[in-house]
């Protein structure tokens, strides 16, 4: 393995440790909103949410990943001054981007609120949220600076703080609101509040590793003003807009896909279930509750893309098309191997992981909930695989490619609401994410194929892995109901935290001496990981690695 391929993972790692633990908190946040708030009040949220995600999607999310790219081809030909400045113009430029966003979503929250969610209800949180795209798009720029030279602590920190303070100050706004009995409006706004404070919080960590960075890698003031008067701020800002406003455009999916349910799944089940406005809400909340678990499985490909990205943009600008297929074979499996066993195990666990996290519920809550998130957790299969080539596609420099393909899952997903809801109820809704990401996936993975030319290792990708993963589940299985009938846990929270608690454990184990036993994961794979020389030496003493595999990678 290679140290630019070590280095990939590594920062794949940094980030999926830090992405990881910012869904926990955004997981554990969900769980004392929803029973402090409610299920209508969550409903809300949601509601609100998405037009926050759409603008804050159209006026970042490409230009991390553009600036990434930016200066890693100036790094990787010694362009010092040029990165700086890259970093430089960028900032500027989500500056005003974020001012627009501020303005539109401000001052256009009543016509959102009444005329496309028909709900006042939402009016209060649009403006709460309207704020903190004052702030978020600088920080992301930064961020995309340090991902250029391959530095993934800076944004992995910030990731922490900021959500940190989100979902602290998201508790305890909401806590203290419910206190005095305020609507229901007020606590859906009071909670949207924590994105301001997370956003400010995260913006003052990557002002201190700006400074740092200025003091550590100092570039001449001649060399600076070269780079300023070669790249000008309009001819460097339209080549960072043409190329980031495709991905910007891609990017939109999940918030866009969140952005339609809003508008047609409550509407929708009053239509085809004859539901009342406040019965369609908390359903609607229900459906909502299964969104965090989708997130938090989706970590690894998500941090995979950022560290892709720059890393095989720097080895395309080099002609290093070894070095770009080992980087695409190894995020496959690293896709792969994190995600599918996340999923399995979601979908078995789901009643009892709902029982666990939410109160003040009926039986027939319980069941729906759990549907939705079971169905849910099959659609993480195809998203993760999707996030992760079309990672690989914008390194490679197609980034119009993916833009295409997720226009093509959000009109599978809006014929399939249409179609499912009305008779499967918010079933319905996760059944149709399920198709969209599905086709997504699909058109992604045939161009990566396509444009890279590496062949789909059917064997180790799918048939291992799928293999240890029946294994895992298949356990979970027997397990759950034997402790279901040792336990009878019933609807006691505590008693199906146990179980959970458990299986998840004996689970994990399960899954990872099988990966191990089937080769699917050997002495290389592990020799990426914090430790991994001496995790890998201790799995050879005790016969789960072969001496002959470990004596190969050690030469």
């Amino acid at each position: 393995m290679s140290g630019k391929s070590g280095l990939l993972v590594k920062g794949t790692i940094i980030l999926s440790l830090a992405t990881l633990f910012t869904k926990f908190l955004g997981l554990v946040f969900w769980i004392p909103f929803q029973n402090i708030a409610g299920d209508q009040a969550m409903g809300v949220y949601r509601q609100s949410f998405p037009f926050y995600s759409i603008l804050l999607m159209l006026a970042t999310a490409g230009v991390p990943i553009t600036v990434s790219k930016f200066v890693s081809e100036r790094l990787s030909v010694g362009d010092y001054a040029g990165a700086r400045r890259i970093q430089r113009v960028s900032t500027v430029i989500l500056s005003l981007t974020g001012m627009i966003g501020f303005c539109l979503l401000y001052f256009g929250s009543g016509f959102i609120s009444r005329a496309m969610l028909n709900s006042a209800h939402t009016e209060a949180s649009l403006k709460v949220l309207s704020f903190a795209l004052l702030v978020v798009p600088m920080m992301a720029a930064n961020r995309g600076y340090f991902q250029g030279h391959q530095e993934m602590l800076p944004t992995a920190l910030s990731q922490v703080v900021e959500q940190f303070l989100r979902v602290t100050t998201m508790v305890a706004v909401t806590y203290w609101m419910a206190k005095w009995e305020v609507s229901t409006e007020t606590l859906a706004a009071g909670a949207t509040l924590g994105a301001v404070t997370g956003a400010v919080a995260g913006m003052i960590v990557m002002g201190i590793y700006i400074i740092s960075d200025r003091r550590s890698r100092p570039v001449p003031s001649t060399a600076i003003r070269a780079a300023a008067h070669r790249d000008r701020f309009f001819p460097i800002s339209a080549q960072i807009l043409k190329f980031a406003l495709p991905i910007s455009i891609g990017s939109l999916v999940l918030p866009l896909i969140q952005l339609l349910d809003s508008i047609t799944v409550p509407q929708l089940l009053q239509w085809g279930l004859d539901l009342s406005l406040l019965e369609s809400e908390k359903r609607f909340g229900i459906y909502g509750r299964g969104e965090p678990f989708v997130n938090l499985i989706a970590t690894v490909s998500s941090a995979l893309t950022l560290a892709l990205v720059p890393a095989i943009a720097a080895h395309v600008k080099r002609k290093e098309t070894k070095s770009v297929e080992r980087n695409v074979s190894r995020a496959w499996m690293f896709t792969v191997v994190s995600g599918w066993p996340c999923a399995a195990g979601l979908a078995v666990l789901a009643k009892p992981i709902t029982i666990m996290m939410y109160h003040n519920q009926s039986p027939t809550v319980v069941e729906i909930s759990a549907h939705v998130i079971a169905i849910l957790a099959c659609s993480t299969i195809f998203s993760t695989m999707a996030v992760t080539n079309s990672g690989i596609l914008q390194g490679l420099g197609h980034n119009k490619l993916p833009v295409f393909h997720l226009g093509v899952g959000v009109v599978v997903k809006v014929i399939s609401n249409f179609l499912f809801i009305p008779i499967l109820g918010i079933a319905g809704s996760a059944l149709s994410m399920v198709l969209a990401y599905g086709s997504v996936c699909y058109l992604n993975l045939r161009s990566v194929i396509r444009k890279t030319g590496v062949k789909l290792p059917y064997r180790d990708l799918v048939i291992k892995p799928a293999f240890c993963v029946a294994i895992m589940t298949t356990l979970l299985v027997l397990g759950q109901y034997g402790m279901g009938r040792l336990l009878d846990p019933g609807m006691d929270r505590l008693l199906n935290a146990a179980l959970v608690l458990v299986l998840i454990i004996l689970g994990a184990c399960t899954y990872a001496v099988t990966l191990l036993l089937t080769r699917t994961v050997g002495a290389e794979e592990l020799r990426l990981l914090p430790m991994g020389d001496r995790i890998s030496q201790w799995l050879t003493r005790i016969r789960l690695i072969p001496d002959d595999e470990k004596k190969s990678i050690a030469s």
